[in-house]
């Protein structure tokens, strides 16, 4: 009879514990049942990208709204953030291999994603796959010129006053309200010393947005950064987007954030193609843009250019390399 009881308790015990943990678990971010709610385990690596991005992860996970080629659809499955700040600082070892010189193509938002979804890419050589290389190739490809941070070096900086126009130009209209948001905007983030930057692939969805980005939890890459991924993450942060205009015939007027904002005029934006042998200071002079002062050193026109193109080295460029001058 004890045997008997004791091979019914060893069948039974396994199942009830399941059904108890099933019954009073709660869902991660990442859609994992535990009994607190908290983070289960992750893919290797996974929590020291969050650490090195400044990735802050939700309390539980949210319906992600995505948009493809116009149709919705709900989905459980991608991790929720609150914010993103990348700090990684590793360079890219092989150029050839991130991202540098890239043509990708921007027609549509799915067939970007397409042609760079899971990659490693790095545009300038520096910093490893940061969240500015995936708008910087972006801008490359639509625009023929690169995506500024004005000499600040953060996404953030992207579409400061003074800065967004340079950077929209006449390709992109601007979105001052997160829920006006459509799939397609690249969305900066102005939280953390850096900020974030992504493109949207849905709408406005209760505060949050589907975001395709690089350097935001993806997979590691060699140089450092991380992979290009999706993920749901909070628009408390929201600074602005930039609307593509091709991608949408007729765009939503937006008013501009500041009320009377001190107007500022739009300059002529030129660029100039890096083949090999060039310097930056002999692109200035064969281009026009030195007109006088000092061309070399830390205060002259060579390292203003290279701030202003998110240059870290003046005397390191690349062919194929886009640099712009307004």
């Amino acid at each position: 009879m004890k045997r008997k009881l004791f091979f019914i308790g060893t069948i039974l015990t396994p199942i009830i514990l399941s059904a108890v943990f099933i019954f009073f678990g709660h869902p991660d971010q990442n859609g994992r049942i535990s009994l607190t709610g908290e983070t289960t385990s992750t893919p290797d690596g996974y929590q020291e990208l969050i650490q090195q991005s400044k990735i802050t992860l939700a309390n539980s996970a949210r319906e992600t709204l995505i948009t493809i080629d116009g149709k919705d659809e709900i989905r459980n499955d991608i991790v929720t953030v609150e914010s993103v700040d990348s700090t990684t600082t590793v360079d890219c070892p092989a150029a050839s291999e991130c991202g540098q010189g890239w043509y990708v193509p921007t027609d549509s938002p799915t067939s970007f994603m397409n042609a760079t979804n899971g990659k490693c890419i790095d545009t300038d050589g520096y910093y490893g796959s940061q969240c500015w290389d995936l708008g910087n190739l972006f801008w490359q490809n639509y625009t023929g010129r690169s995506f500024s941070t004005c000499g600040k070096g953060g996404a953030k900086n992207t579409i400061e006053n003074g800065c967004w126009q340079i950077n929209a130009g006449n390709n992109f209209d601007m979105i001052w309200d997160k829920t006006k948001i459509q799939a397609g905007d690249f969305v900066v983030f102005n939280g953390g010393q850096y900020g974030h930057v992504g493109m949207a692939l849905g709408g406005y969805n209760n505060g949050y947005v589907a975001l395709f980005g690089t350097n935001q939890g993806g997979a590691a890459c060699s140089g450092g950064g991380a992979a290009a991924n999706t993920i749901n993450i909070s628009l408390s942060q929201f600074a602005g987007a930039f609307r593509p205009k091709s991608w949408h015939n007729n765009p939503a007027p937006n008013p501009d954030p500041n009320p009377n904002p001190t107007p500022t005029p739009q300059p002529d934006v030129t660029s100039y193609t890096v083949v090999r042998g060039d310097t930056l200071g002999e692109i200035a002079v064969k281009n026009g843009w030195f007109k006088s002062g000092k061309l070399f050193g830390d205060d002259g026109l060579t390292q203003e250019i290279a701030d202003r193109n998110g240059i870290a080295n003046r005397g390191l460029i690349f062919p194929n390399q886009v640099i712009v001058w307004p």
